[in-house]
């Protein structure tokens, strides 16, 4: 069997253009994974932090899709507007990554935040504080 697989792997076209994660990359992930088993709770803290940062989104009058992730678009509709949220959401201090085509298609450009379990809820009232203020400058809501 190792003699086939070893010739798969050497030769077989999915396979040989591509590469196996870093070790790093993997023990990383395995870390994940065994802290969601031994804290659960973080889980929990995730949902919560997703729901309360997309209802203060949306509370500010902005679209945040049909996700219901913790990944939440802010929907722009304008490329450069899309760029100027994230570019001045940056300065000062969230960092929230602007979408354009042709990672989404024109028309559709979008800002998008990722919560976590780490984030505490002063952190995301401060990126809200961040959105709003950005947001009204750049006429977004």
């Amino acid at each position: 069997p190792q003699k086939l697989i070893d010739y798969l792997v050497q030769r077989a076209r999915p396979v040989l253009f591509s590469t196996s994660l870093p070790p790093a990359v993997t023990a990383a992930g395995m870390e994940a994974v065994d802290m969601l088993v031994e804290q659960p709770e973080l889980i929990e803290t995730l949902w919560n932090n997703a729901e309360f940062f997309r209802n203060g989104l949306r509370a500010l009058g902005f679209d945040t899709g049909a996700s219901v992730t913790p990944i939440i678009p802010v929907m722009v509709g304008d490329e450069r507007k899309a760029m100027q949220l994230a570019d001045e959401l940056f300065e000062a201090g969230v960092f929230a990554q602007a979408l354009a085509f042709p990672t989404v298609p024109r028309g559709k450009a979008r800002v998008r935040t990722i919560v976590t379990a780490a984030h505490t809820r002063e952190d995301l009232q401060f990126a809200l504080d961040a959105f709003v203020k950005v947001g009204k400058k750049l006429g977004i809501v």
